[in-house]
């Protein structure tokens, strides 16, 4: 089952195997929500899509687990060639181009929607996509000299994620040591949670997951700043890309979208300005 993870209603067409999942509160848009089962819906504003992992894990198990959001989108090769005219590079309502890490091409959402509806294979595609790799994620970005610590420390407060190595090295040092030495030396990340797994990895990378954000919380408070106190959903992107690093998996990649122009965003760090403008 394909998740797509939203906080407010969403036209997503009626394709085999992709369900909406609401989070966040308010009234019922979808049967199907964080808070039901076994939940930790009420951590929503620091967890963002992070209650809605807890929740398949805790009480839906699937032989194929995977994550979109309602304004990030996986596309299989087909969807890539159907909307290849109408997929752009993100930019400013005035046209100038964006660099960032988490800016998908943009299409318009009616676009993108009728394309998926004509597509009620999408979820098998991607599940082909997979093939016998262990993940199937977005493609992967570039990250500055210094790793993830000095991308993280350019978009947020830096202790949290101190903290977290800090809790990492009193349960295991060799642990903590190989996540300082991956934190600050890869090269390449994977952004946004947007996924595709196998249940059974599912299941393990929730165990490890869940672990060291649930002994974070206990251990460290949370930003005031309505933004930045999403701190364990940011940490919880970091972490994806250590597990599947510690764990030795095998990564399958494919093309993603954004339905709503990053450029728009209240979130700062996501208007930066390509080096390459003039």
């Amino acid at each position: 089952m394909l998740y797509c993870v939203s906080h407010k209603p969403l036209p997503l067409p009626d394709v085999p195997g992709l369900q909406l999942m609401q989070v966040g509160g308010g009234p019922d848009f979808s049967p199907v929500r964080d808070n039901s089962g076994e939940h930790i819906a009420a951590r929503n504003a620091g967890y963002s899509e992070a209650t809605a992992f807890y929740q398949v894990w805790k009480n839906r198990p699937s032989e194929f687990v995977g994550f979109c959001h309602y304004r990030r989108f996986l596309l299989t090769d087909s969807l890539s060639t159907r909307l290849a005219g109408q997929l752009h590079e993100p930019c400013l309502p005035d046209g100038t181009p964006l660099e960032n890490y988490a800016s998908g091409r943009r299409v318009a959402p009616g676009s993108f929607f009728n394309a998926l509806q004509d597509r009620p294979d999408y979820v098998a595609q991607l599940q082909s996509q997979l093939g016998d790799a262990d993940v199937l994620l977005p493609r992967s970005n570039p990250l500055p000299p210094g790793g993830f610590m000095a991308q993280y420390a350019g978009s947020h407060p830096l202790w949290p994620f101190f903290n977290l190595l800090s809790l990492m090295s009193k349960e295991d040092n060799r642990l903590a040591a190989d996540a300082v030495a991956f934190f600050t030396r890869a090269r390449h990340a994977y952004w946004n949670n947007l996924m595709l797994m196998r249940g059974e990895l599912f299941d393990q990378y929730c165990q490890f997951l869940f672990h060291w954000l649930f002994e974070l919380e206990q251990k460290t408070s949370q930003p005031q700043h309505p933004y930045q106190k999403r701190v364990f959903a940011f940490l919880s992107e970091r972490l994806l890309n250590f597990w599947i690093h510690r764990e030795g998996l095998s990564v399958a990649e494919c093309d993603w979208c954004m339905t709503e122009d990053i450029g728009m965003t209240d979130e700062p760090h996501q208007r930066r300005v390509s080096a390459s403008t003039p």
